[in-house]
């Protein structure tokens, strides 16, 4: 930028304080300053002439061009690209869909980091790069979401690999493509990368991945501590035991809590079986009325192991549950969930409702639902959104606290469940009526592609509103509206486009402008189509 220094004095002040001669500039620069002053041929006042010498030194600055002599070693040159690039036009695609490059610039500039990322990844599928000119747009996106470091690289291509190492903010995506070796990742790359690449060794080699964790763990934040262990996930076995029970003792209470998490996952690990040893006594049947009945009761005094399990004793002073029900609480969240279902006989479903009408109910819910949390068993999950939608319709007693706690469960347990079981209570409280559009937009929009019936669905709804001239109105779901279009199934994608074509008489510049980027989606997840080698197949 030193270019501009003998400007910063005028621009300051601005030419009626300092109207005196311009500076001359060395080199290049300063050569084509004289030139485009000479094409000019107007005499012009101190104001144009600076306005004009910008122009020059802004153009010259986005095009690298120093005003002095570059006396650093020269760069190696980038690689020979081995992707083809994403061609200029398509044939059958009209109009803006026919224009991929301008949409690709759209995307990267204006577009939800949501449909970046769908952008990114289906030019990964079809073996094609970015062009050169929308590169730096793709490294500045990359720099600003992490999120779409991960589906970016693989289409910068080596030009985008190179260009990543010349400037610091783009170092997140350097070295990380070509024949690079792949230990630069570990030892040099970003925790992303870093991440990424340990993720992917424990795929091929579980054992080589928990070694190398193991050898770094001294050197690392807890951050990064917690994110990197909670890799051991990928290939999860009873080799990684050892580990994980050493660092059941971290100093990070968030490296401890993916430690537990992992050791869940592990029912036959020795931590898990100590907590089932505490548990076991607690539970027992009972005859009553000639029928049998499960009991549990709380402990009466706290162990005197407890604090190597991290087994709190002590309850904090916010903390809603009695001294007895904390210590069962953190007794149940450390049994795995497959432990009460083979040892009553009950389902998932049973023991929550068996667990309501004990003394216990907050404490062994609780407890459950944090295992759950690490453990995202499907018919458990089920069972949380069955109480939760019982209670909503009266059909279950619950107290002032357990109301918004189970709206609070149900919502996570939902977002455990997988896509197409979620995608069936969306679909049920769309034609229930039972939650807002915006809401249900909000959820789908979140995540994988939507299957078709939901698509359709959600996209009929926002028709037949955009119809009424109630969309307009309705700014929350306006807001979402490409978000949507990120996730939309590909058959509802034509109804989607439709959207744009229904303006209203006293629409605003605004609710236009959200139009026009409905039109911009659509138009792109056509050419991404379009480009895929293998379309999106059609479900019913």
């Amino acid at each position: 930028m030193s270019a501009w220094k003998p400007l910063l004095p005028v621009a300051m002040v601005g030419t009626d304080r300092q109207p005196g001669p311009l500076p001359e500039w060395p080199g290049e620069i300063g050569a084509l300053v004289a030139q485009v002053g000479q094409v000019a041929g107007v005499v012009e006042g101190p104001a144009g002439q600076v306005l004009r010498t910008m122009a020059v030194i802004a153009t010259c600055d986005a095009a690298g061009t120093q005003d002095r002599r570059w006396t650093a070693p020269a760069t190696e040159p980038a690689g020979v690209d081995r992707l083809a690039v994403v061609p200029e036009r398509l044939e059958g695609l009209d109009g803006a869909a026919g224009s991929p490059r301008a949409l690709l610039r759209w995307a990267l500039t204006e577009a939800p980091t949501r449909l970046q990322q769908l952008m990114l990844v289906a030019l990964a599928a079809a073996d094609l790069r970015l062009p050169e000119m929308l590169l730096p747009l793709a490294l500045d996106a990359g720099r600003r979401a992490v999120a779409l470091r991960g589906p970016l690289l693989p289409v910068l291509g080596e030009r985008g690999l190179w260009l990543a190492g010349q400037r610091e903010d783009w170092h997140y995506a350097a070295g990380a493509g070509g024949d690079a070796p792949g230990e630069t990742l570990w030892t040099d790359g970003t925790l992303e990368q870093r991440r990424a690449f340990l993720a992917r060794e424990r795929a091929t080699d579980a054992a080589a991945g928990r070694r190398r964790l193991e050898a770094a763990l001294t050197e690392l934040t807890a951050k990064e501590r917690a994110d990197l262990v909670a890799q051991l996930a990928v290939e999860l076995g009873m080799d990684d035991e050892a580990l994980l029970d050493r660092l059941r003792a971290d100093r990070s209470r968030e490296v401890r809590d993916v430690a537990l998490d992992l050791l869940l996952r592990l029912p036959d690990a020795a931590h898990p079986r100590r907590a089932v040893d505490r548990l076991s006594p607690l539970l027992r049947r009972e005859r009553a009325l000639l029928r049998q009945h499960w009991v549990i009761d709380a402990p009466e005094a706290a162990g005197g192991d407890w604090a190597s399990d991290q087994i709190v004793v002590a309850r904090s002073s916010n903390e809603k549950l009695g001294e007895r029900a904390w210590w069962l609480y953190q007794l149940v969240r450390q049994v795995p969930l497959d432990w009460w279902t083979a040892t009553t006989g009950m389902t998932p479903a049973e023991l929550l409702g068996w667990a309501g009408k004990t003394d216990w109910a907050d404490a062994l819910m609780r407890g459950w639902f944090d295992v759950l949390a690490a453990t995202r068993e499907v018919d458990w999950c089920e069972a949380f959104l069955d109480v939760s939608q019982a209670s909503a319709s009266g059909q279950a007693q619950q107290t002032q606290t357990q109301a918004p706690v189970q709206m609070h469960q149900a919502a996570q347990a939902l977002q455990w469940l997988p896509q197409a079981r979620r995608e069936r209570h969306w679909l049920r409280h769309l034609q229930q009526g039972s939650l807002p559009l915006s809401a249900l937009i909000a959820a789908a929009s979140g995540g994988e592609m939507l299957g078709a019936d939901l698509s359709q669905a959600l996209t009929h709804q926002l028709l037949t509103r955009a119809r009424a001239g109630t969309l307009k109105d309705d700014y929350a779901v306006r807001a979402m509206l490409v978000d949507f279009g990120a996730v939309v199934h590909a058959d509802s994608l034509s109804a989607y486009a439709m959207l744009p074509d229904i303006r209203a008489a006293d629409e605003t510049a605004s609710q236009a402008e959200q139009l026009q980027a409905v039109a911009q989606t659509a138009a792109l997840r056509r050419v991404l189509r379009a480009l895929s080698p293998d379309p999106i197949p059609r479900t019913s």
